[in-house]
């Protein structure tokens, strides 16, 4: 799929009225794009201990992490999922598809500062993803790098910094810094969100906003992928949602979403070769940031952030 083929498609995308739970509302999409590939998520993988994921080395690289795929399937790692354990806490820095029996060192970035020892020889999963402000964050981050030398790195100290902000905004206490505290100490009401956002089983995707604004957009190749990692996004955009509690909660039209949208129209968008199988787009307008995997001429997953989106 060419860059055009992409935009083209995204064009397409059509938009529902909203879900609206607490100060969060949520957008469904709708989209022609047709997938025949096969593969699992990262926690089916985990479950299923066909995944493997450990520091590239004893001695451990913090931007680095070592991913062995046992099986005969391809495994989707998306952007922003969470990791525990080994030496220190990662997130994703990148939207991966490993391929079936590889091994393949992946692009991390540290969400735990000051933790560099063993609790774990393998990471095992959160069932979290980072939240979106740092998801956006990164997504500028890692286009950024890709330009300068053709490599998906985030800053690690501004990744660091918003961690540390974020702790502090949520009231968390972590000792080692690590962003997991914020998941841990809003589980509950995580779980009672999570719980109030049944989506219909042909939603391919979702825009997600609050407090008057849009703060992004995730969008797969099938619905069932949507089904499987709406959870973690469903976190990622609620914790941030959280932040401002004052005052009453405002709403954002269809419309504001659809014209949003209309923005990529204008957008520019990067390919670049993608750390594991196919194609990492790059997309940036003057109102959203974000990316696309797409392999085999496929887009797996399109995160789109808005220019809005940032620290309440």
């Amino acid at each position: 799929m060419k860059a055009a083929e992409l935009q083209q498609a995204l064009s397409g995308v059509e938009v529902s009225d909203p879900l609206t739970v607490g100060r969060l509302q949520v957008f469904g999409l709708r989209w022609a794009v047709s997938s025949a590939l096969v593969y699992v998520t990262l926690d089916e993988a985990l479950t299923d201990e066909i995944l493997e994921i450990t520091e590239v080395s004893e001695s451990g690289n913090v931007p680095t992490l070592a991913v062995i795929n046992k099986s005969n399937i391809m495994v989707f790692l998306m952007a922003g999922e969470q990791l525990i354990g080994a030496k220190q806490n990662r997130v994703l820095n990148v939207s991966i598809m490993i391929a079936a029996n590889s091994k393949v060192p992946i692009p991390v970035s540290c969400v735990e500062q000051r933790r560099w020892n063993y609790v774990s020889r393998k990471f095992s999963s959160t069932q979290t993803v980072s939240h979106s402000i740092l998801r956006k964050q990164m997504a500028k981050d890692v286009h950024e790098s890709y330009r300068r030398n053709r490599r998906p790195a985030s800053k690690q100290g501004e990744v660091w910094n918003e961690v540390s902000r974020k702790l502090g905004s949520m009231g968390s206490r972590s000792g080692s810094e690590a962003l997991e505290q914020v998941y841990q100490d809003r589980h509950t009401e995580m779980e009672k969100i999570i719980q109030e956002i049944r989506i219909p089983e042909d939603w391919c995707g979702a825009v997600f906003a609050f407090d008057g604004k849009i703060a992004g957009m995730d969008i797969f190749d099938k619905p069932a992928t949507l089904s499987k990692l709406m959870p973690k996004l469903v976190k990622s955009y609620a914790i941030d949602s959280l932040e401002k509690v004052n005052g009453a909660a405002r709403s954002v039209e269809s419309e504001t979403v659809k014209n949003w949208l209309r923005s990529l129209a204008e957008a520019k968008f990067d390919p670049f070769e993608s750390p594991g199988i196919g194609t990492d787009v790059r997309i940036k307008s003057k109102e959203l940031v974000g990316d696309s995997l797409v392999v085999e001429g496929c887009p797996v997953h399109v995160e789109l952030f808005s220019e809005d989106l940032s620290p309440v």
